[in-house]
C-alpha cells in the first residue's frame, strides 16, 4: 500500500484541523495519539472514526487504518516525536452528574496538563464522573488527552455555567465539600456518599458563589510561607482522603 504523502488530502486535512477547539467543538472530534492510547480506547468500547498509521496495523478487526507517510505524521502530531499510530474518536459528554459514588467538579480549570493529570487520578481513585464548570480548558485537547494517558475513554464527563454548579451543590443529597485555604477544617475527616468535591481554578480557587453553596470547606495544611498547591496534586489528596475507607 503506497502511503499518502500530502497533506491536502480531505481526511489529513480534517484531522489537522482538530488541533483548534472550535473545530473539534463543531465536529464532536477528538485526536489521541499512540498504540497505548489506542488500545486503550479498544478496550473501553470506543472506536475510531479515522485511524492513521505511518505501517499497517495487525491487530485490530473492523479497524481499516489510512497509511501516511512519515512526513504527514509529523505535520499531525503535537509531540516532538510522533507515534505511528494516530486515532479520531467522537467526544462524548454526560448529560448530568448521578448522585451516586464520589464525583468532582471543577471550576474554570485553565490549563489542559492539570486537566489531563486530574482526569487520570480521578479514575485511579474510583471517581463516578467529572463536572466541568464554567469557561474550564477542552478536556479533549491534545496536550489533555495526552496528560490523561488514556483515562480520558474511562471518564464520564458533564459540563456546566458555573452557576448551574452552584444549583447543583444545593441539591446534592450528599457531601459537599470545597478546599480553602481559610478554612478552618482539615481535610483529613470523614466524608459521607454520594460526595461532591469541588476544586477551583489554579489562580483564584473557587468563586464566591460557589465556595458559599458547599457544605463545608476544608484545607489542606502547608508549610509556613508556601502559597499553593498545585490544582492537579490538590485534588489527588483530597480525592484519596474522600476515598481512603472504600479503597
Amino acid at each position: 500500500m503506497t502511503p499518502f504523502t500530502s497533506l491536502q488530502n480531505p481526511t489529513i486535512k480534517l484531522v489537522r484541523s482538530l488541533s483548534e477547539r472550535k473545530e473539534r467543538r463543531e465536529r464532536g472530534l477528538f485526536v489521541a495519539e499512540g498504540l497505548a492510547m489506542l488500545e486503550r480506547a479498544l478496550a473501553l468500547g470506543w472506536k475510531p472514526e479515522i485511524l492513521l498509521a505511518t505501517k499497517p496495523p495487525m491487530l485490530w478487526d473492523d479497524v481499516k487504518p489510512l497509511i501516511v507517510a512519515d512526513k504527514v505524521m509529523a505535520a499531525l502530531s503535537v509531540q516532538n516525536n510522533p507515534h505511528e499510530v494516530l486515532a479520531v474518536f467522537r467526544t462524548r459528554y454526560e448529560r448530568g452528574p448521578r448522585a451516586q459514588g464520589t464525583w468532582l467538579a471543577l471550576e474554570e480549570i485553565r490549563d489542559p496538563g492539570n486537566l489531563g493529570t486530574i482526569l487520570r487520578t480521578a479514575e485511579a481513585a474510583g471517581v463516578t464522573g467529572i463536572v466541568l464548570a464554567g469557561e474550564c480548558c477542552d478536556p479533549y485537547s491534545p496536550e489533555a488527552v495526552r496528560a490523561s494517558t488514556g483515562s480520558i475513554f474511562a471518564s464520564a464527563i458533564a459540563h456546566m455555567p458555573s452557576g448551574k454548579l452552584v444549583d447543583l451543590i444545593k441539591g446534592w443529597p450528599g457531601d459537599t465539600v470545597g478546599t480553602a485555604m481559610t478554612a478552618a477544617t482539615d481535610f483529613r475527616i470523614a466524608y459521607r456518599e454520594p460526595t461532591l468535591l469541588v476544586m477551583g481554578s489554579e489562580a483564584r480557587g473557587l468563586s464566591a458563589a460557589v465556595s458559599a453553596a458547599c457544605g463545608r470547606l476544608v484545607r489542606i495544611p502547608m508549610a509556613k510561607g508556601v502559597e499553593s498547591l498545585n490544582v492537579a496534586t490538590a485534588t489527588a489528596l483530597m480525592l484519596y482522603e474522600i476515598r481512603r475507607l472504600a479503597l
